[in-house]
């Protein structure tokens, strides 16, 4: 009987090494901070360029955050948070 893409993905992710799973859950974070910045600046109906000039950066800067391919500091997303009216928050992820 074929296995559901579901059942393989968990066998492939239980086999990771720790090493691996943290990469990935960095990768999934910084992912999920990229879905949460676009989604807020396109709510305020805001390109790159003008979120970049409200938070005193490079519209390069917020193309590389939307795109997760760097990990913005604290600081930064503070600035983000700030110029969208949004709070950074810690939130437990469940075990």
């Amino acid at each position: 009987m074929a296995r559901s893409y579901d059942e393989v993905t968990a066998e492939r992710r239980a086999r990771l090494s720790p090493e691996a799973r943290q990469q990935r859950a960095l990768f999934e974070q910084a992912y999920d901070v990229a879905v949460q910045v676009i989604e807020l600046r396109e709510r305020h109906g805001l390109t790159q360029a003008e979120l970049a000039e409200r938070c005193g950066m490079d519209q390069g800067d917020i193309s590389r955050i939307e795109r997760g391919s760097t990990s913005p500091t604290a600081r930064t997303l503070q600035r983000i948070a700030h110029a969208l009216a949004a709070d950074v928050r810690l939130v437990e992820r469940a075990t």
